[in-house]
């Protein structure tokens, strides 16, 4: 029933075995292990030698068995690999933002602010947008603003106010 194939590729195939076996014990002969370059590949050295995180540099420790970690954490582990992937696609994984955002500085009213200014607080007052509450406040304000105006209209020929 199963043929092992004819007795001459049998015969090919033990001298293939024999050669390879012959080929490894002279390997072992010439170098042995502890001479060879560089530790064992999962050996206890490799195992020590990963003891920071490739992310954050923070410490790992590495465990008996299973894989060797290259990160602390999950999150470190996320963190690199939304690097890689933007590296990966020519971007970067932070992309900056730059605009120009402007601030209103309230500057001092010019002499031609001022019936403008004062157009707009008559408005108010007409319209009920100023507390009462603060009517005798700007009152003790407009008072000196009235009698000032008075005595230069007086002295420059301006209208007088009733």
């Amino acid at each position: 029933m199963g043929t092992s194939g004819t007795p001459e590729y049998r015969a090919r195939r033990r001298a293939g075995e024999q050669q390879g076996r012959q080929r490894h014990e002279q390997t072992a002969v010439k170098r042995p292990r502890s001479e060879q370059a560089g530790p064992a590949p999962d050996g206890p050295e490799r195992r020590s030698a990963a003891t920071t995180c490739g992310w954050c540099s923070g410490p790992i420790t590495p465990r008996q068995r299973g894989p060797i970690p290259k990160w602390c954490s999950a999150t470190c582990r996320h963190w690199a690999w939304e690097q890689s992937r933007a590296a990966s696609a020519g971007r970067t994984a932070v992309q900056v933002v730059e605009r120009r955002v402007e601030i209103r500085v309230p500057l001092e009213p010019t002499r031609r602010d001022w019936p403008r200014l004062l157009g707009e607080l008559a408005g108010q007052l007409d319209d009920g947008r100023v507390y009462d509450r603060d009517l005798p406040t700007l009152g003790r304000a407009l008072d000196p603003v009235l009698r000032n105006y008075r005595r230069r209209a007086r002295w420059s020929g301006a209208p007088d106010l009733p």
